[in-house]
């Protein structure tokens, strides 16, 4: 897939100090509802929050490129999620600031229901290019890898690829993440890398909140903007 930009002044960003893309792990959510005393359908309920309120986030500020990792852990969640994307389809706010989203991950074998509304969300927004909304679905980092790596390996078995001439160009078009830039900024609710777009995380600075995912906010990711503007 051919590597695309959103329309928007690469100078003004770097002026204003403003990320071009960040990526959000918010892959799990065990252990929250326990904490808070609530009932796991609060916790799903609070993962569909969330998502929504990053996804506004995003078009209020007009951040280029966002990447959520997002939990489909059980029945309930594909169930709710499949609810979320439907709307995303005709949602206004997608439609008006023309935000492509796209997923990315092993995602294929999942409820009929919700692939299909990924793929109809994905056919519907594929000609904008002014925001990039990306959700990481069953993905992880080093299957990722692994796969390219499988790829081209079959590929240059069949006499199709030079490994001599094998360049990281060539892997990152490869990728699922081929068509966008990677991270300036990956935000991690913990103190451990989950390995959020591996490949791409070369150079990305890595803000650990220590805060579960359900309990991120968008001063969160201000605060990370911050953190990552400042001078070493």
């Amino acid at each position: 897939m051919e590597l695309k930009l959103p329309k928007i002044d690469l100078d003004f960003l770097k002026q204003k100090k403003r990320p071009l893309h960040v990526a959000i792990n918010g892959s799990s959510i065990e252990g929250w509802a326990e904490k808070h005393g609530k009932e796991e359908k609060d916790a799903i309920k609070k993962h569909i929050e969330q998502i929504k309120t990053f996804m506004n986030y995003q078009i209020k500020n007009e951040l280029p490129i966002l990447t959520l990792h997002i939990s489909v852990d059980t029945d309930e969640e594909i169930a709710e999620l499949t609810k979320l994307f439907q709307e995303l389809i005709t949602n206004e706010d997608i439609h008006k600031k023309k935000v492509r989203v796209f997923i990315i991950g092993r995602w294929f074998d999942l409820e009929t229901d919700l692939t299909d509304a990924f793929k109809k969300v994905m056919e519907e927004t594929k000609d904008y290019d002014n925001l990039f909304l990306n959700f990481c679905v069953k993905y992880d980092g080093q299957e990722e890898v692994l796969g390219v790596i499988k790829l081209l390996a079959t590929k240059a078995k069949l006499g199709k690829l030079n490994l001599e001439e094998l360049k990281i160009e060539i892997v990152k078009e490869n990728l699922y993440t081929s068509y966008f830039t990677p991270p300036e900024i990956i935000i991690e609710p913990s103190k451990v890398y989950s390995g959020l777009l591996l490949w791409d995380s070369k150079g990305a600075k890595i803000y650990q909140t220590r805060k579960p995912w359900l309990d991120l906010t968008t001063d969160d990711v201000d605060m990370a903007i911050k953190w990552a503007n400042r001078k070493e």
